[in-house]
């Protein structure tokens, strides 16, 4: 059954608006408010009402997602245990939403490229971050951390000390989703190494690094690649392969907003505490030092 349409009189929608009623008269005449003339009266349809003010709504520079950004702070990208922990303590503290999804670092960039994110967290070559979501705008890098990439396995079942070993003893190998930086990480090791990791049997992919060491856990895998804090919270074996730089990806018209620069301050504060816990599997060398990513459709782009 098709609703009816809503009409309201002058009065109503001058209420409605919050405008007096010469004043509605004034944008009827000037055609600039839809209107009805019926038996003598004006009606306003509610729906083409609504439209018109969505119509003459301004938005800051930054568009929707920057008016969100009063409202609540949207972080997609890369899964990192640390970064989790110390959003968490941000929402509890602040009273501020985070809505977060752990959905790759390339998933995270294109987010904010398509205007479905304030930043992204990532661990993937500035040119790749350029590529993704600087094509149109300028971005920033925040430097968070570097953190141990390396093989996981259960100790009391296998003798693992290499790459190499997995592929020789075609292991049973947990994957993270192809926009992950890992899964990227794992493809160009085993691909340096003349390997192929797609030959193995697979398991997953998984959205984050305790499913890759979950599953390894429970007996669904033998090995897989996950940061070392991962291994260690589940009690598993940890064979370094690689450390590397994480950061957040900003737009720069985000990057001055007041929820911003207080999302900001309080995530580095609380890095830098952890900093000295002697926290493993992690290195703070660089905490806090910002890059620029300039925009590829920007002339004075490199």
């Amino acid at each position: 059954m098709v609703p009816m349409a809503e009409y309201l009189t002058t009065k109503e929608v001058a209420k409605y608006l919050r405008l007096n009623e010469k004043k509605v008269y004034a944008l009827v005449a000037q055609g600039r408010l839809p209107a009805a003339r019926i038996s003598g009266k004006w009606l306003f349809p509610k729906h083409l009402v609504d439209q018109w003010v969505e119509g003459h709504t301004i938005y800051p520079e930054s568009g929707l997602m920057g008016a969100l950004l009063k409202e609540m702070v949207v972080l997609q990208g890369s899964d990192d245990w640390l970064l989790s922990k110390v959003v968490e303590r941000f929402h509890a503290k602040e009273g501020l939403s985070v809505v977060s999804a752990n959905v790759g670092s390339m998933g995270g960039l294109s987010a904010i490229a398509s205007g479905q994110a304030h930043l992204a967290g990532c661990h993937v070559a500035n040119t790749s971050v350029r590529k993704a979501a600087c094509r149109q705008q300028d971005c920033y890098l925040v430097n968070l951390f570097e953190r141990h990439q390396g093989l996981i396995f259960d100790g009391n079942k296998r003798n693992i000390t290499e790459l190499q070993t997995v592929v020789d003893k075609n292991l049973r190998f947990a994957i993270r989703q192809p926009a992950s930086g890992t899964y990227g990480l794992v493809k160009a090791m085993f691909e340096g190494r003349g390997l192929s990791m797609e030959r193995l049997p697979q398991v997953g992919p998984f959205n984050e690094h305790l499913g890759v060491a979950m599953a390894i856990r429970k007996g669904r895998a033998d090995a897989g690649v996950a940061i070392r804090v991962a291994a260690e919270m589940v009690g598993l074996q940890f064979l370094p392969l690689q450390t590397e730089s994480y950061k957040l990806a900003i737009p720069s018209h985000f990057l001055s907003q007041n929820t911003m620069t207080r999302f900001l301050d309080f995530i580095l504060e609380e890095i830098r505490r952890e900093s000295k816990s002697g926290l493993s599997g992690y290195e703070f060398n660089n905490l806090g030092s910002l890059e620029t990513i300039r925009a590829l459709a920007s002339p004075t782009a490199a």
